[in-house]
């Protein structure tokens, strides 16, 4: 996917550092993973403004109609899109653990539709809102409405979009080194 990496070029920020508002948004997210603090939000807590921004993004896009496993499907077309080995490798594990089938994670990897006809229209939809910048023509935009998606699970979507750009960018200026929680 990426260039090869020679080392992390943003070293993560360390809780006790210097900035309590970081050291703050670390220790929810460390209990959101069970004491574990990934590497990618350890980097954002580098400027405490943006890991603030980044987890209220997170808590609120999780009161979405989308569903978890299809906001995945939204994370992996990203990575892909954006070439991240750390968004897809993070983003496989979360899928993994939503029941989203291995057949269905490859194929969404790949770029492909998935056998899941839901998670086939949420990624059809990504595609064509990355691929277009938003500007669907009447016709794709009722297309998807008549298909199942909702005015709201399209802004959503968007929504999305956006929350995960600020993480493969972040994770491909860095370099960040993907966390052995996220392999297994």
């Amino acid at each position: 996917m990426m260039e090869p990496r020679d080392e992390q070029r943003i070293p993560p920020y360390e809780i006790g550092s210097g900035s309590l508002r970081a050291d703050r948004a670390l220790e929810g997210i460390g209990r959101m993973f069970g004491g574990y603090i990934p590497i990618l939000h350890r980097v954002l807590a580098n400027s405490p403004a943006t890991i603030e921004a980044f987890e209220a993004m997170r808590r609120l896009l999780q009161g979405t109609r989308l569903r978890a496993a299809e906001r995945e499907i939204v994370a992996i077309e990203v990575a892909r899109r954006n070439r991240c080995d750390y968004c897809m490798t993070a983003h496989r594990h979360l899928a993994g653990r939503l029941r989203v089938s291995a057949e269905d994670i490859v194929a969404a990897e790949a770029g492909t539709p998935p056998a899941d006809e839901r998670l086939a229209l949420v990624q059809s939809a990504t595609q064509r809102l990355i691929d277009r910048h938003g500007r669907l023509s009447d016709e794709e935009l009722e297309g998807f409405r008549k298909a199942g998606l909702s005015d709201a699970e399209l802004i959503e979507i968007v929504a999305v979009i956006g929350w995960y750009v600020m993480s493969t960018f972040t994770n491909n200026l860095a370099q960040t080194e993907i966390d052995d929680f996220f392999r297994n």
